[in-house]
């Protein structure tokens, strides 16, 4: 059985190479004059319900696009839907998560983690499995707990607001579902930022080659769901038959652009793109033997839009480019 390796960088607000990124901070001191502001690229998460005081677009942080704010409160916010693969079974290998927050931290010597990025296959993420039971040996940081093979740092660099928690995680966790959320213990007037990297295997099978909005364009759909998995690369979207890929693609999405790898075949088919459009890292990835266009873009901005979020969420430029 062969399987495929892949993974998703996570960039929102924190250059993930960054060793200390000491000024990406928000500030949610309501009695500063800089109330709202996020000091960061873009991609900071900033919680404010009360849109009476604090009216839809009245934050500088939604003003400059460097925060997405939520105007509703909630106890566990999914953040990323990594993977949803129906029923095939990937395999978690590995992740790094780091979080700026107004509230990211631990309690009871880590069993529980609040305001702070994790990746879980359930939406519980105060504790999810990673934290199981109260671990005593947490005196001092980092903690590793070796029988879940898990480091912990809390606070390894200063920001001006907020805390910092680092998590690491490895090892081999089958699950057909991930999600990257938040547990935000249903409070308001709260930010929070995150980088990341993770990984994970899938055995080798046609794949549907399609960003997809997994809430708008994925989920309503049970014949898209019975002919293949989701995966928020756009790319690591396994099937059982090519065909049938290319059908209900056809189907549900004749103007936007997509492509679908048949895995027996290793050819690559194209719908509303040409082979230029087809970058080299998916190339690369692929290795196609050959490429056959089912159907020429009529419009160079659909698969121009194609290319993009296929760039974007596969961390080869930065975030550019919506959903059509």
């Amino acid at each position: 059985m062969v399987f495929v390796t892949t993974g998703y960088t996570i960039w929102d607000g924190i250059g993930l190479g960054d060793p200390s990124p000491t000024v990406a901070y928000c500030i949610n001191d309501t009695s500063s004059p800089d109330y709202g502001t996020c000091y960061t690229f873009g991609g900071a998460r900033f919680v404010q319900s009360d849109i009476a005081t604090y009216p839809v677009k009245s934050l500088p942080c939604e003003r400059n696009n460097s925060c997405i704010r939520y105007t509703d409160t909630t106890w566990h916010r999914t953040i990323y839907t990594m993977f949803d693969y129906q029923s095939k079974q990937a395999i978690l290998t590995s992740f790094y998560l780091r979080t700026h927050g107004s509230m990211a931290g631990f309690t009871s010597n880590i069993s529980n983690i609040f305001g702070s990025y994790l990746a879980s296959p359930i939406q519980e993420y105060v504790y999810s499995v990673y934290f199981p039971n109260v671990q005593y040996e947490a005196n001092q940081w980092p903690v590793y707990i070796p029988t879940l093979n898990i480091k912990a740092y809390f606070n390894p660099y200063k920001i001006s607001y907020g805390n910092v928690v680092v998590i690491s995680w490895a090892g081999n966790m089958l699950t057909p579902i991930l999600y990257v959320g938040v547990y935000e213990d249903n409070r308001n007037n709260i930010w929070y930022m995150g980088s990341g990297i993770i990984s994970w295997a899938y055995e080798s099978s046609p794949l549907a080659i399609i960003p997809l909005d997994y809430d708008r364009d994925y989920v309503p759909y049970q014949e898209l769901r019975n002919a293949f998995g989701y995966a928020a690369t756009g790319v690591d979207q396994p099937g059982w038959n090519a065909d049938d890929i290319i059908r209900v693609l056809r189907e549900l999405f004749p103007n936007r652009a997509w492509a679908v790898f048949d895995d027996r075949q290793y050819v690559l088919y194209l719908y509303n793109l040409t082979p230029d459009y087809v970058p080299n890292w998916l190339i690369e990835k692929l290795s196609p033997t050959a490429m056959k266009v089912l159907q020429p873009p009529a419009d160079a901005a659909v698969a121009k839009a194609w290319l993009d979020l296929l760039n974007e969420r596969n961390a080869q430029i930065p975030p550019q480019a919506e959903l059509p």
